[in-house]
């Protein structure tokens, strides 16, 4: 097969200049196409809470109103490179109240099937748009999509995490560094034997 190979390319000798060019330039495309600016919405659940409220019957002093409030919080990030632009949460159900932080133009329909599309004109790169949702008296509803005009959204887990100073996240990996220093000294004594 090899020399085959050979014999083509022995071949094709007049032409290896104009192979290399192209090989060049499909390479160069290659790798432009691979690292381009793009979106990435990611999306997911940050946390909910469920309440009760008993409030007085007004026509019947001795009962209560039971309303059970139920209150989450979505998130979307745009985590790429370029503007996300026509972004469309859609949830499983119309919520009692919406509102996305940051303040921004947002538009609130419902869509077939009683789901609640929020539409958001766009997100910029890295920027984070938490939406929240409060249902009186029924469960909150699952997202059913998110997608803008470049993208398909992905479902992250989502944990929120306590943030530390600068200096303790910079001891921390100078701990880190030194540790494996420490080890590899160790492993290396080990391997030399013992030192007369």
């Amino acid at each position: 097969m090899s020399a085959q190979l050979k014999a083509l390319w022995d071949f094709l000798e007049p032409l290896h200049h104009e192979i290399f060019g192209l090989a060049f330039t499909l390479v160069a495309a290659l790798l432009l196409w691979s690292f381009r600016s793009r979106v990435r919405l990611i999306y997911g659940r940050a946390n909910n809470s469920l309440n009760h409220v008993s409030l007085p019957n007004p026509e019947d002093e001795n009962s209560h109103n039971h309303i059970e409030v139920y209150v989450e919080k979505f998130f979307v990030q745009n985590s790429g490179r370029r503007t996300a632009t026509n972004v469309e949460f859609i949830l499983s159900a119309f919520p009692t109240d919406v509102s996305v932080w940051e303040p921004r133009e947002v538009s609130y329909k419902p869509v077939e099937k009683g789901n609640c599309l929020i539409a958001i004109p766009q997100i910029a790169p890295g920027e984070l748009v938490i939406i929240d949702c409060v249902y009186l008296n029924m469960r909150a509803a699952r997202i059913t999509s998110v997608k803008c005009a470049e993208a398909l959204g992905k479902e992250v887990n989502f944990g929120t995490f306590r943030r530390f100073p600068g200096w303790f996240n910079f001891t921390a990996v100078a701990l880190m560094l030194l540790g494996v220093a420490f080890v590899a000294q160790t492993f290396f004594s080990l391997m030399n034997g013992p030192s007369p």
